[in-house]
């Protein structure tokens, strides 16, 4: 399935179907939660980079980084770490520049995980 490799690009599925213990009807709502929160995270956090606010910044990708590393997303994961660092070492000249590595990869993600959760529906 062409979807599920896009999406094994981003994800450990071994690992998450773990988390999950095999779940699937558990690992859809997971994946349909995140893809529901996303939207909103994903501005919450330009906002705050916009405004140069370091703190909301490092909250933000705290948070991302999370739901990223629930499902198992372990690069993604990783360059909100890398953002929630930089924002709290107050490393606001490389927040941006981070912030332009990220945007793409989760925005990838993102359409590979819902081409994913289309072709689960059929």
């Amino acid at each position: 399935m062409k979807s599920a490799t896009l999406l094994e690009g981003f994800v450990d599925f071994p690992e998450l179907l773990d988390r999950v213990e095999g779940d699937q009807e558990l690992l859809a709502e997971l994946l349909a939660l995140f893809q529901e929160d996303l939207p909103a995270s994903r501005a919450g956090l330009q906002e705050a980079v916009a405004r140069g606010e370091l703190h909301e910044i490092e909250r933000t990708a705290h948070a991302l980084k999370g739901m990223l590393a629930n499902l198992s997303a372990k690069h993604t994961a990783a360059l909100a770490a890398e953002i929630e660092s930089a924002a709290r070492a107050g490393a606001s000249q490389r927040v941006p520049e981070l912030i332009s590595t990220f945007n793409p990869e989760i925005e990838a993600f993102s359409a590979a995980l819902d081409s994913f959760m289309a072709s689960a529906e059929r």
